[in-house]
């Protein structure tokens, strides 16, 4: 049984891949922070540190899923230091603190691509616009500069809820405002692909268990806009709409640049290995499941 040490267990992401994996692997867990629910095998760590020989040897790795990330676009532009080191660095430095037989499935994000590129393609130019998609790219560029080297960059755009209770997601946002009756706005011109972080799961399980050796991969869902995304979700868990209106990105200044069409193709994935990933409705079914298991 393979070791995976999986980054970013802390956040929504990262603490899902490890309750979804860990019947399937020796899994080995690190975030940013501890918290009452983490998984007994983890490791509080620091992707900022100098060096990551501590970590690597208490997990002893097989396979590096780095799926930990600064991910608030407003604070990778008010702190892009951290944002690099966090986003980018962190892979050059896990490159040099193992060796070429370990693996390395970096996940990666939509924000790499303009606003100009709708559903966007393994082979399109990237060319984020701001330092969230940027600290990402650079993350990709460390591996594509390596040899001999297995890896795999996923670029999604995920969706879900938080095993960790100190955090909260896009989704349980848009839940607890309706749920509280605060007035809230989602985007009408705003476009993009959500899966959900257990159907995300399921594709990384496949990708290890199957050895799959593929260096970029566009892993999302069916193309809708945030409104839309926003309705259907609480329709399904029968919660009143009155507090939802569509507002544009365009009328929010005071924040972080972010691309109007945020839309991936996973057209290559799903035909190469065979892989039928969810409809916008089947994600919708499956977060309203884990909602009212949890």
């Amino acid at each position: 049984m393979s070791n995976v040490l999986i980054t970013g267990a802390s956040g929504m992401l990262g603490a899902t891949l490890v309750n979804e994996l860990k019947n399937d692997f020796n899994v080995f867990a690190t975030g940013s922070s501890n918290f009452p629910e983490q998984y007994s095998n983890y490791k509080k760590f620091d992707l900022r540190s100098e060096s990551y020989e501590e970590l690597i040897e208490w997990a002893d790795p097989d396979i590096i899923l780095h799926g930990g990330a600064l991910t608030n676009g407003n604070h990778c532009e008010q702190k892009p230091y951290d944002a690099f080191a966090i986003n980018g660095i962190s892979v050059r430095k896990f490159l040099e603190a193992t060796n070429k037989n370990i693996k390395i499935i970096y996940i990666s994000t939509d924000a790499v691509f303009p606003s100009s590129v709708h559903l966007a393609k393994e082979d399109d130019i990237v060319c984020p616009e701001n330092v969230y998609g940027k600290s990402k790219e650079l993350g990709e560029f460390f591996l594509n500069i390596t040899e001999d080297r297995s890896y795999t960059i996923i670029r999604t755009t995920i969706v879900g809820l938080n095993i960790n209770k100190r955090r909260k997601s896009f989704l349980e946002w848009i839940i607890s405002s309706a749920k509280d009756h605060e007035k809230f706005g989602l985007f009408t011109d705003v476009v993009f692909c959500p899966i959900s972080i257990w159907d995300l799961a399921n594709e990384i399980r496949f990708i290890i268990c199957k050895n799959v050796d593929e260096k970029v991969f566009h892993i999302a869902g069916e193309l809708c806009t945030k409104f839309d995304f926003g309705e259907k979700l609480l329709n399904a868990l029968n919660i009143r709409t009155e507090m939802l209106s569509k507002t544009l990105i365009t009328s929010f200044g005071n924040r972080a640049k972010r691309s109007n069409d945020q839309s991936l193709d996973s057209a290559y994935y799903q035909n190469k290995y065979n892989r039928r990933l969810p409809t916008l409705d089947e994600t919708i079914s499956k977060i309203k499941n884990y909602y009212e298991r949890h």
